[in-house]
């Protein structure tokens, strides 16, 4: 019988307790020994470590992660070695990929995928890099580099890339922020640029740190001195060609940016997450017909070479929802709905996308019935939490009755608090407002008022019923701000929360077919809106198709001084062709 290769996981540590144990429990079962080197911690780090019967060592930081990382492979035992952080843990999915790769015989090493999340637990935000981590320890391999430290060896080797994956938490904003990671690294590339100033991958790591930082100015000016002398050839140069594009455009230069794009779609046309960041400059810039092709190039480019990996989701997913978002505004529906239904076979738990779908087939000019069919299709009937979705997507139709019709089969509502909840909206819409009050009533205790606030707000002012005044009622300090503003007409400006909340009450009225109250809102709104907000506020008409209160809020607009910006072009355009 054939004996298994073994595998030393090894590690360097300090204060990781948050996340150790996922990285630990991951691999359980699949090393045969853990090497953990701690450099400080005062936390629970050791005591997990403990827990897995880890061989602890412990040293003392010296600002050299490449020394560190030799100081724990020099412990390993075992016939592979595998290098984690703690922020890092395998992809449940990819264990029988692992345990074959280190039975491979004519393979000395392997580059996996560490695959950073971007978004918390979303798979699909995750950018993707290449790290050499998992190698035999008898090919002499080490760690050369302060930081970013490359694995090396003077060994002839045969080294793979692999499909194994590593989800990685280090990336999310609350994580960068409560490690202070980027003046750590900040200092450390400092020294290094001190003694090679000239080092284009100190550069393009110094540059990576500033944006951390926020120093866009600097980061761009280091970006583009490592950009210029670095080869096509050097394995980092598609990242540092992503990152200085995306730093151009957070520092507002977008021209630069999509010149950056072209040149570098030049070198490497088959990138397709580069095509895919072309494309939303293109279409931010107002060049739609170009963004169109490039979003439909990514489709045909597909799932490029490993080393062009980035974000899986710009091979497909991002693309249609894109094409999809386009052609809807261009009023093209029957290729929009094309988008949208493979846009939701790449990805079936994006059920939010249902409610732009409804809005395609609303305006190709269904019935009711039609549309609620034609909906029916995309959900599974026999589940309640379907239901919901489906009756919440024919309400943000305007289907009322039809949506009526829903929640009496659906007895007893009992079964779902949030049949509760939709029941009371509804009433709301159709004007039942005493029936809306008593469903409202039972729902609450599941949830709180404030789910429920606006319907009753609008309640007050539509009926001026006090039982749901803001003195009557537990509402958010920020009613006390609207109803000053609707009732007493203070000519102050809104607050950020009070516009916001503001938005959502006349997005319901839309939603309710109140034009009167409309009327009376804006009257008293208008003369204390900023551009900003106006131009919010055209949106939400233009998207409800409240096409007559347009052109007042447009001359507004101008005679403010508002700008002939690209949002506004395009908004233009959609309130011409209606």
């Amino acid at each position: 019988m054939e004996i298994k290769p073994s595998v030393s996981l090894c590690m360097i540590v300090k204060n990781e307790e948050a996340c150790l144990e996922k990285c630990l429990m991951s691999m359980q079962e699949l090393v045969s020994e853990v090497v953990i080197v701690d450099t400080g911690s005062t936390d629970r780090t050791i005591e997990i470590a403990q827990k897995y019967h880890a061989i602890i060592k412990y040293y003392q930081w010296e600002n050299d992660f490449a020394k560190a990382r030799n100081y724990s492979l020099s412990f390993a035992t075992q016939d592979w070695i595998l290098v984690l952080d703690a922020d890092e843990y395998l992809r449940e999915s990819d264990r029988m990929l692992f345990q074959s790769a280190i039975c491979e015989k004519n393979v000395d090493s392997y580059y996996i995928k560490t695959l950073s999340f971007t978004e918390d637990n979303s798979p699909q935000s995750c950018v993707i890099n290449l790290n050499h981590r998992l190698f035999r320890r008898d090919k002499g391999f080490y760690y050369k580099g302060a930081i970013h430290e490359q694995l090396v060896t003077d060994q002839s080797v045969n080294s793979q890339f692999s499909e194994i994956g590593f989800y990685h938490t280090g990336y999310l904003k609350e994580v960068v922020k409560a490690k202070n990671k980027p003046l750590r690294n900040k200092a450390i590339l400092e020294e290094l640029l001190k003694k090679d100033p000239n080092n284009p991958f100190h550069q393009f790591n110094y540059a990576n740190e500033l944006v951390q930082l926020k120093r866009y100015e600097e980061a761009i000016e280091y970006y583009n001195k490592a950009y210029a002398v670095t080869s096509p050839q050097q394995g980092y140069m598609p990242k540092l060609m992503i990152f200085r594009i995306n730093t151009l455009l957070t520092n507002h230069q977008e021209k630069e940016a999509l010149a950056a794009a072209n040149e570098g779609i030049k070198i490497y046309p088959h990138f397709t997450y580069l095509m895919f960041i072309k494309g939303t400059l293109e279409e931010r810039l107002g060049f739609i017909t170009k963004a169109i092709r490039s979003y439909e190039a990514c489709l045909k480019l597909g799932k490029p070479d490993v080393q062009f990996e980035f974000a899986s989701a710009s091979e497909g997913l991002w693309p249609h929802l894109k094409l999809a978002t386009l052609y809807g505004r261009y009023d093209d529906y029957e290729l929009a709905l094309d988008h949208y239904k493979k846009y939701l076979m790449l990805d079936s738990s994006q059920y939010k996308i249902l409610y732009s779908i409804a809005a395609c087939l609303s305006k190709m000019g269904m019935t009711d019935k039609e549309l609620a069919r034609e909906l029916e299709a995309y959900l599974p009937q026999t589940q309640v939490s379907y239901q919901v979705l489906l009756i919440d997507l024919l309400m943000k139709q305007k289907c009322y009755e039809l949506a009526q019709s829903y929640l009496e089969k659906s007895r007893p509502l009992e079964r779902s608090s949030q049949l509760i909840y939709l029941y009371g909206k509804n009433q709301f819409y159709r004007g039942n407002y005493e029936e809306s009050d008593r469903f409202f009533k039972q729902y609450i205790p599941f949830d709180c008022f404030k789910t429920v606030e606006r319907y009753y707000y609008l309640m007050y002012l539509m009926t001026k019923n006090q039982d749901y005044s803001v003195l009557s009622l537990s509402y958010s300090s920020v009613y006390y701000e609207i109803n000053n503003h609707l009732e007493k007409r203070e000519v102050t400006p809104l607050t950020e929360e009070g516009w916001r909340t503001m938005y959502y009450l006349i997005e319901e009225l839309l939603l309710g077919s109140k034009e009167e109250w409309i009327d009376q809102i804006e009257q008293i709104i208008s003369p204390i809106l900023t551009t900003n907000q106006r131009l919010e506020l055209i949106q939400v008409y233009l998207k409800y198709q409240a096409y007559c209160r347009i052109q007042p809020q447009l001359a507004a607009y101008f005679i403010q001084g508002g700008e002939l910006n690209i949002s506004m072009i395009q908004l233009l355009e959609k309130w011409q062709r209606k």
